[in-house]
């Protein structure tokens, strides 16, 4: 009889262990994987725009500051819904295709065929290669103005 008890409070402990185990195997994969995801966060931060005649069409100057970690692409900006015939993206002075965090610079931009008018309020997207967007508000300037990095 004594026999039979210690054997069934063994296989309670045991199926409390596993149970113990299982629930911090759990929690571990996610803290590990919350940790990881956080690690791979990057987003731009639009400092100032700057929208400005430029040829037959208009030109963007947006300023940026890259942050979390990981990289990003710049692939397309838009203005009032018209995509940029081109789109270049600089930091610190030099053409780049990848903006890593900590990166400080500007994105130049050309429309053609927009008018650029006092008193236009256009609304304006960066988009990125890993599918985010980025909204700013231009301030129209004559020549543009200056971004940190430039």
């Amino acid at each position: 009889m004594c026999f039979v008890r210690g054997a069934v409070v063994s296989l309670q402990v045991a199926i409390l262990l596993v149970f113990i185990l299982a629930i911090a195997i759990a929690l571990a994969g996610y803290l590990y994987s919350t940790f990881y995801a956080s690690l791979q966060y990057t987003y731009i931060a639009l400092t100032q725009a700057y929208v400005y005649p430029a040829g037959s069409g208009a030109e963007a100057k947006i300023c940026f500051s890259v942050g979390g970690s990981g990289s990003l692409s710049i692939i397309a900006v838009e203005l009032d819904g018209r995509q940029a015939e081109w789109v270049k993206t600089y930091v610190r002075g030099a053409e780049v295709d990848v903006v890593k965090a900590g990166d400080v610079g500007y994105v130049k931009a050309f429309f053609p065929g927009v008018s650029v008018a006092p008193g236009w309020m256009p609304v304006g997207r960066v988009v990125t290669k890993q599918g985010f967007s980025f909204f700013f508000t231009p301030a129209i300037e004559q020549g543009g103005g200056r971004c940190p990095g430039e």
